[in-house]
């Protein structure tokens, strides 16, 4: 691997890009950097010379790394930072306050908090790696989603106003991770399309479908949390969990439904909302 690989590399380890689109940009940029050496080697340098001639006149890679990042997928490494670490202090603030009205607080719940904090924020140190792999990285971000919409159902054990404060918290972080998977999902995908109508159409196909996983994850944070009450930890808790991984994976299909029949894509969502609803419930009663 030469110089101008190097520094093209370095560049695209600042870009959330999928493997295609990072091939795409590769040349590019490769081929910009050729023809300034080229340029140099015309001019009478030597081929040593005019490479770092060229490098030079490039310019910083992680400033251009950084530039097209926000050029290409606008505030989306920024996003992550914030909800990671808005997820990283909530859980500081949230034990400390916890500690000083029961006592004693289950450590377990704060490591958890802390590790699905620091995946967000590290996935956003390492925005190259997870954008190859942006089901993945949208899964972690519904998960922290969920993970925070939970939380919002246990912080009724501290006092009125803070419980206020802190539910108000964690909206504005639910709906941060919503955004962000809408966005990631929507940058993401293979734009076969140009047209105004068409990328509209992907949008409402994107933010109709998250809706859907939404009503789905909410449901059964609700029943778990209903079930962790009244019979504890237990195999009936498999019920409505099954809902949530079951969209989880199914969400994936979605994406590349997505991207080629938007409309339909909507109606197969709706009916797996409803199937994934009803059926562990079914089983359930049915045992």
């Amino acid at each position: 691997m030469n110089r101008m690989e190097k520094h093209v590399n370095r560049i695209l380890d600042q870009m959330q890009s999928p493997p295609d689109e990072r091939e795409d940009i590769k040349e590019e940029l490769m081929a910009h950097l050729e023809s300034s050496k080229n340029d140099y080697v015309n001019q009478g340098n030597s081929e040593k010379k005019a490479e770092m001639q060229a490098l030079n006149d490039f310019g910083d890679p992680n400033l251009i790394g950084h530039g097209l990042q926000e050029s290409l997928y606008p505030h989306q490494r920024s996003l992550l930072y914030v909800i990671g670490i808005a997820t990283l202090l909530f859980g500081v603030f949230f034990y400390i306050s916890l500690t000083f009205v029961v006592g004693e607080v289950e450590p377990i719940w704060l490591l958890i908090q802390m590790i699905i904090g620091s995946a967000v924020t590290l996935s956003a140190i390492n925005i190259a790696f997870m954008g190859r792999h942006y089901w993945s990285l949208n899964v972690l971000v519904l998960i922290t989603a969920m993970w925070n919409g939970f939380n919002g159902m246990i912080v009724e054990q501290v006092p009125g106003r803070q419980a206020i404060l802190f539910w108000s918290y964690l909206v504005i972080v639910v709906l941060l991770c919503i955004l962000f998977v809408i966005r990631n999902s929507y940058y993401s995908s293979t734009q076969t399309t140009t047209t105004k109508k068409s990328r509209s159409i992907l949008k409402i196909s994107y933010v109709v479908n998250i809706i859907f996983g939404v009503m789905i994850c909410a449901a059964a944070l609700f029943f778990t949390y209903g079930f962790l009450i009244f019979g504890g930890f237990g195999w009936t808790l498999l019920f409505p969990l099954s809902s949530i991984i079951a969209w989880l994976i199914f969400f994936k299909f979605q994406m590349k439904l997505i991207q080629d029949r938007p409309l339909t894509a909507i109606a197969v969502g709706f009916g797996f909302l409803v199937f994934v609803s009803v059926s562990p419930f079914a089983i359930a009663a049915a045992m």
